[in-house]
């Protein structure tokens, strides 16, 4: 081989790396890790609630007298081709409260939103609206989480 020759071969071969390495040099995606707390409120006597993070069962929460609170870690993948990390969550599950004459009412728990650069957050699963309204919140951020007045059809497959 000549050494005229050399540059042109090194050339060739550096045109199918060259997208390769540009990826490298921006820096991998890396799977986001937060926490999302859910804690029984007073009227609450029982709650099963279930996370989808990206259309995909993340996480599970059962409360009851028994089991007041709890926390989970929740590790999601990054998602291909996004700028910023953005995730799509819905709260999928029941919960029984008791009403205002004190017997039990069943709620279905139905919410959806969006988490935006949620590594290294910690969540909490809240109720609004007499427990119609159900969301993930960053009470350090409010502006970390957003939820939809909307409900997901991934309820009605999750519960029934």
């Amino acid at each position: 081989m000549t050494a005229a020759r050399l540059p042109d071969l090194a050339l060739l071969l550096a045109l199918p790396v060259a997208p390769l390495l540009a990826s490298l040099a921006a820096g991998p995606a890396c799977a986001a890790t937060f926490t999302v707390h859910d804690k029984r409120a007073d009227r609450e006597l029982s709650e099963t609630t279930e996370l989808y993070v990206d259309g995909q069962r993340v996480a599970a929460f059962a409360l009851d007298a028994a089991h007041d609170q709890i926390s989970l870690p929740v590790t999601v993948a990054p998602l291909p081709g996004a700028s910023g990390e953005r995730h799509s969550y819905v709260l999928c599950g029941l919960v029984t409260v008791r009403n205002g004459n004190g017997a039990p009412e069943v709620h279905e728990v139905n919410g959806t939103g969006i988490l935006l650069d949620p590594a290294g957050r910690s969540f909490e699963a809240l109720a609004a609206d007499d427990f119609t309204l159900f969301y993930l919140a960053d009470p350090t951020n409010t502006g970390a989480a957003t939820h939809a007045p909307w409900r997901s059809g991934l309820c009605h497959a999750a519960v029934s």
